[in-house]
């Protein structure tokens, strides 16, 4: 399974973007869940995916936030995981959807 480095920020309370480059290409999964948790970043973080025919659409995904890192697992097999530049307590279970777009 290849895995890529990239980062992940929250844009509010309940909404995220996860960036990931593969072969120059900008790969964007925004997402929202709840419940909701605090502002977080984890510029270290890694997407572990098969193939990118997979990081496209609209998708389902469920996951951890905190209390030192993030963990997303998306329905279709991707997964997103990242140490958090800042602690959030208590951890949380979370769920959501989320888009993949691309950049050129």
């Amino acid at each position: 399974m290849p895995s890529v480095p990239g980062s992940i920020k929250s844009v509010d309370d309940n909404k995220f973007t996860a960036t990931f480059v593969i072969d120059d290409i900008e790969y964007h999964f925004r997402g929202s869940f709840s419940p909701n948790v605090q502002e977080f970043t984890a510029s270290n973080s890694t997407l572990e995916y098969d193939d990118v025919g997979n990081l496209t659409s609209s998708r389902q995904w469920n996951g951890k936030i905190g209390e030192n890192d993030i963990a997303i697992t998306i329905v279709n097999g991707p997964k997103i995981k990242g140490n958090l530049g800042s602690p959030i307590s208590p951890a949380t279970l979370v769920s959501g959807s989320g888009s993949w777009s691309q950049s050129f």
